[in-house]
């Protein structure tokens, strides 16, 4: 755990974010959230049937993805939003997003997160909630490399996507929401 919080440290420094003690505490906060968040994940995971890996057959990918996500709200089943995106951990994303996204600089950033792929713009509903499933008929936007590498670094598990202008937490494995912070951009 300190390996990866000193590497989130050392991604802060890269993307030019400040490392200053209030940074370093937001960084810390939200890798424990996500730490506590993926013990969920494993527990599940180790609690249905696995699959074989070079399995190409849809209808059974989508089926343990549906048992492990069942498995994530048994184990967690009072989650709520702001239970990863802290407060602290929110102020923190919001502001490297929005460095990113605004003036001139961020126009393209922008355009790449609410044009084509995001959900909003292509007219197909997505409900924001902790333990909702991100529909299959949805796309996935795009978030634009200058944002990624702004933003602390996630296990393969959890992406950032955006819905409209929220940023939601997916479990991509289980796709699942984890957490969203609404109003992002």
């Amino acid at each position: 755990m300190t390996a990866t919080i000193l590497l989130a440290v050392c991604a802060c420094a890269q993307s030019g974010q400040a490392t200053s003690p209030q940074a370093q505490s937001q960084s810390k906060e939200f890798q424990a959230g996500v730490d506590k968040y993926m013990e969920i994940h494993k527990k599940a995971v180790a609690s249905v049937p696995a699959i074989p890996k070079e399995t190409t057959d849809a209808a059974l990918i989508a089926k343990h993805q549906v048992q492990i996500a069942d498995e994530i709200r048994k184990l967690r089943p009072n989650a709520l939003v702001g239970e990863v995106f802290t407060p602290a951990v929110r102020q923190m994303i919001v502001t490297t997003v929005k460095q990113k996204v605004e003036g001139k600089a961020g126009e393209s950033a922008k355009a790449t997160i609410l044009g084509e792929g995001n959900p909003k713009a292509e007219a197909v509903p997505v409900k924001l909630a902790v333990n909702g499933t991100y529909p299959t008929t949805a796309p996935l936007s795009t978030t634009p490399p200058s944002v990624l590498m702004a933003l602390p670094m996630l296990p393969k598990e959890m992406e950032f996507r955006f819905v409209g202008r929220n940023l939601i937490l997916l479990d991509s494995a289980a796709n699942l929401i984890i957490d969203f912070i609404p109003d992002v951009i």
